[in-house]
């Protein structure tokens, strides 16, 4: 059997090539000879994306993938394996090594990454697989298609939708700020902090320019409703740091799709405090297969939005059921 082992350099605070190889080896001790162990440490979603396409294509009958990294190095595997036409006896894993490690935490992986390893080694021998849903993402720029994106965790809208990007550029003219605090209270905390002092920033403008949050008109069927939106969110199984309650779990086909409309400038100012009472005042679209959701901005602007925190704009998006994809759990992985 054949595993790629796809390390993002960039992901979190950065992973060092010492560490990967470290990784790589415990693979082969705990897998034995049978296991091809190949590690790949590239700097940014694109060069995974394709390291993992030209494995995919390399070992089509028997490919292992193990994302180190985050949401979004796990979304560059994901896209670079492909949901379309997967290849046979294809199984993903994920190591918590980016900065919301969403969907290796809803797995059951360990925190830290040699333990995680570890763990997913012992699942492969156990041949443990959990099927888990993929977000498929349709992207229309000037009245034509432009790409397709696929993720596995989560979709951010309105203000929630702009968080990642200004988060982006906050790290990129703060490093070592972001390095020193990140190894002082951990990553995952801190990204859970980073989020909610940035989205109160993106509400306190929005209170004072209403008018840059984006007017919409969601279509579902023969459904078809238009209205200024304040925030909103992507989901196929609960998060504790969203005030949404989807009702789903990670290996139904299906997504829930949670949009509040704009109502005043004192209920944009209280999002974050009062999150849990103006997520009831959403409304919820289930997407399945057959029942797909697109998003259309009524002036035709482009609008921010992300898929497992990469940053993206659209003046229409299509939002749907992609298929599943077989992923393997950590040792305390729940199945529905």
């Amino acid at each position: 059997m054949n595993i790629l082992l796809a390390i993002n350099a960039a992901a979190g605070t950065g992973n060092t090539l010492a560490l990967g190889r470290n990784l790589a080896e415990i693979l082969r001790k705990r897998l034995g000879h049978e296991y091809h162990v190949k590690l790949h440490r590239a700097e940014g979603h694109e060069a995974i994306r394709n390291s993992a396409w030209a494995f995919a294509r390399r070992h089509p009958e028997d490919a292992v993938i193990i994302a180190g990294g985050g949401g979004g190095t796990l979304r560059a595997v994901i896209e670079g394996v492909g949901i379309e036409k997967p290849i046979k006896n294809l199984r993903l894993g994920a190591l918590r090594m980016g900065s919301g490690n969403v969907i290796a935490r809803q797995l059951g992986v360990a925190n830290d990454p040699v333990e995680g390893v570890e763990e997913l080694a012992a699942q492969l021998l156990r041949k443990a697989v959990a099927q888990c849903c993929v977000i498929g993402c349709d992207l229309l720029n000037d009245n034509k298609p432009t790409r397709t994106v696929y993720g596995a965790t989560l979709g951010g809208f309105g203000l929630f939708g702009r968080v990642p990007q200004a988060l982006e550029e906050y790290h990129a003219d703060h490093p070592k700020l972001h390095r020193f605090t990140a190894k002082s209270v951990g990553i995952e905390r801190l990204t859970n902090v980073e989020y909610g002092l940035c989205l109160a920033g993106l509400c306190s403008r929005a209170a004072w320019n209403p008018q840059t949050l984006p007017e919409i008109e969601v279509k579902q069927g023969n459904h078809t409703e238009s209205f200024r939106m304040l925030a909103g969110a992507l989901m196929n199984f609960p998060l504790g740091a969203l005030p949404f309650q989807p009702g789903l779990k990670v290996e139904d086909l299906a997504l829930s799709l949670h949009l509040i409309p704009y109502h005043s400038r004192l209920q944009a100012l209280s999002l974050v405090p009062r999150a849990k009472a103006l997520a009831k005042e959403a409304r919820i679209f289930r997407i399945t297969d057959d029942t797909p959701v697109t998003l259309r901005v009524v002036n035709g602007e482009r609008m921010p939005f992300f898929i497992d925190e990469d940053p993206l704009e659209a003046a229409q998006l299509t939002l749907r059921v992609a298929g599943s994809l077989p992923f393997i759990p950590g040792k305390n992985y729940q199945p529905n």
